[in-house]
């Protein structure tokens, strides 16, 4: 395998923020598109423990490649939705991290569990799970990191470009991980092609569906993508997964868009009311209050550190 885990273990680190000025994060504007995304990108890479604990479940959890990797890629993703919640903070939006964190974990319900079991399933069921899981890790790595840029070209802002390009790194590498991975298991391997093109046509979501709903899902597309250079973008992205044996044509994040300019067509509210209302807040859950999830007493509490004997 072209990646070298051995070399990314050693090189895995929190993410550089050394030289980024962050005290001009308010001397250039943010538009509501731009916050909106934000705080959508923020919270997916705060959920990635989550993904994760999905995929421990899993057959995927017997290759010791793959279980380094993931123990990396979770410490670094979590310095990803650090920073960019640094930035939202400093920019004037106050908010608590942990505890939107556990609002947007407890919201999930029932779903998560659901989720987890599936997929657990399913895994053991086929052999060529992982081929399935490797693919979707190198789309939506892909579209990560493309969704940052596009998000660099539509802000102009200085310092969150800075810091998006460094994050931006990080999800080439794990793009990298994810895409030879997924070549190896795919190459020479017909059964896994014809399993992993099948189940992606049918399962794969875009980044963030299930955590987040599908009209935040289409704002989120349709303001970074919905023009010329966008649609093109995304184009090459599925271009490029296209390479993978088995997957020659497919089209998911383009038809993602689509699907969206369609749901905004017949509701011209759609997606963008979302944006103008600044609908940014995580509720409260309902059934599930986060004191009861986390085990927590609140924001507002004291901890003493309490040392060994």
């Amino acid at each position: 395998m072209s990646f070298s885990i051995e070399r990314y273990k050693e090189e895995s680190k929190k993410l550089d923020t050394t030289g980024v000025a962050w005290a001009d994060v308010t001397a250039h504007p943010l538009s509501k598109g731009d916050l909106f995304c934000l705080h959508y990108m923020m919270d997916i890479e705060n959920h990635v423990p989550l993904y994760l604990s999905h995929l421990l479940v899993t057959r995927a959890c017997m290759d010791p490649i793959l279980t380094a990797f993931l123990a990396c890629w979770n410490y670094e993703e979590l310095w990803h939705g650090e920073n960019l919640g640094k930035l939202l903070n400093l920019y004037g939006i106050e908010f608590d991290t942990q505890d939107r964190i556990a609002r947007v974990r407890a919201n999930l319900g029932l779903q998560n569990s659901i989720s987890i079991l599936t997929t657990m399933a399913g895994s053991w069921l086929s052999k060529d799970f992982s081929a399935v899981y490797l693919s979707i890790g190198a789309i939506n790595e892909l579209s990560t990191l493309t969704g940052y840029a596009a998000l660099i070209r539509k802000s102009k802002h200085p310092v969150l470009a800075d810091l998006l390009t460094r994050i931006i790194k990080d999800e080439r590498r794990h793009f990298a991980f994810y895409y030879n991975s997924a070549k190896e298991w795919l190459a020479g391997n017909e059964k896994a092609q014809r399993f992993d093109r099948w189940m992606l046509d049918r399962v794969w979501v875009p980044v963030g569906k299930g955590v987040k709903r599908q009209e935040e899902v289409d704002a989120l597309a349709l303001y970074l993508f919905d023009d010329e250079q966008g649609e093109e973008e995304l184009l090459a992205l599925d271009e490029k997964i296209g390479r993978l044996p088995g997957l020659a044509g497919i089209k998911l994040m383009s038809r993602a868009l689509y699907e969206a300019r369609a749901r905004a067509r017949q509701n011209p509210e759609w997606a963008w009311r979302i944006i103008e209302t600044e609908a940014w807040a995580i509720a409260r859950p309902k059934h599930s209050p986060v004191v009861e999830l986390t085990g927590r007493r609140g924001s507002e509490a004291s901890y003493q550190l309490v040392e060994a004997d």
